[in-house]
């Protein structure tokens, strides 16, 4: 009898280091309920396994979320007077378009415009875009306002800000027009003036083939194109116009990116029309005709589509 209590003891004890020994220790209980709720949360740092099984922070390398397309030439798309509609209207679907062919571009926004259509204001930056000033109510700095702009694109900036999360890092006059005192006041804004070489005329002739021809022949590596994204045919047209050059090799890019590429400092106050070669190095260069364009905008926005 005693023999048999003293083997069922010792089975038991068997038993029941066997188990321990098999169940989930807490870390790993723990481990696999803090991966499961954070993945994807907003503001965790996200994290991915590496060779040796440790956990490797991803969080940090938001610099390459949107890295500079690339290509064997370089230009810049820009869009003025927007945005137009909110979810699924033009600015959203010329977004769309824009993100589906990998393409970044520069985005001149009037605060007017964007409190009434603000719902792809996170996008622009999430999507590789650059944020532009183009004036509270589109008004020419050179005659309608007298500090030279500092009311009109500065409290725009920060109406922008207030949707995106950021200000703008560049600026476009109305219809291209400054003089020494708007230098002066986006200066002390500090913000370069960016101007254009290539004019769709999309605001003229309200014509997509129009728009992609002009783009497309007009094609300069450092160019910089002018459209806004007002028009069912500047979206068209522009697409278009991508999808043709893109295949002949040219990635579009900000403004800035264009700068960076083309080794050029924006400065405050500065004003910039294009990075080509023969801009760059006048010296070096033929003379080059100057783009077809009457230097104009339209004063009013057409009624924006919904």
């Amino acid at each position: 009898m005693k023999f048999k209590q003293t083997l069922a003891a010792l089975l038991c004890g068997i038993i029941l280091l066997g188990t321990a020994g098999c169940g989930p220790s807490p870390a790993t209980g723990s481990k696999k309920d803090s991966d499961s709720g954070s993945a994807g949360a907003p503001g965790s740092a996200q994290t991915a396994g590496s060779t040796d099984g440790s956990a490797v922070p991803t969080g940090g390398l938001e610099e390459e979320k949107n890295p500079i397309p690339q290509g064997d030439k370089y230009m810049a798309i820009t869009f003025d007077d927007g945005p137009t509609g909110n979810e699924g209207g033009r600015t959203e679907r010329l977004l769309d378009g824009l993100k589906a062919r990998g393409v970044h571009a520069t985005f001149f926004l009037c605060g007017y415009r964007i409190k009434d259509f603000h719902s792809m204001a996170k996008r622009y930056l999430e999507e590789g875009h650059e944020l532009g000033n183009h004036t509270m109510d589109h008004l020419l700095l050179d005659r309608e306002v007298s500090d030279g702009g500092l009311q009109q694109v500065g409290s725009n900036s920060e109406l922008i800000a207030s949707y995106t999360g950021e200000k703008p890092t560049v600026m476009r006059p109305t219809g291209g027009a400054y003089n020494d005192t708007v230098r002066a006041s986006m200066k002390q804004l500090g913000l370069p003036i960016i101007l254009w070489s290539v004019d769709t005329l999309d605001w003229k002739y309200r014509d997509a083939s129009n728009v992609k021809t002009r783009i497309v022949e007009n094609a300069q590596d450092g160019a910089i194109v002018l459209s806004h994204d007002l028009y069912e045919t500047t979206v068209e047209g522009v697409l278009t116009a991508i999808d043709e050059l893109q295949a002949q090799g040219y990635a579009f890019v900000t403004v800035s990116e264009l700068a960076q590429l083309k080794d050029v400092t924006l400065e405050p106050g500065g004003v910039y029309t294009d990075f080509t070669y023969e801009t760059l190095h006048p010296a070096d260069a033929e003379p080059a005709s100057q783009p077809e364009s009457d230097g104009t905008e339209p004063t009013e926005a057409e009624p924006p589509a919904a």
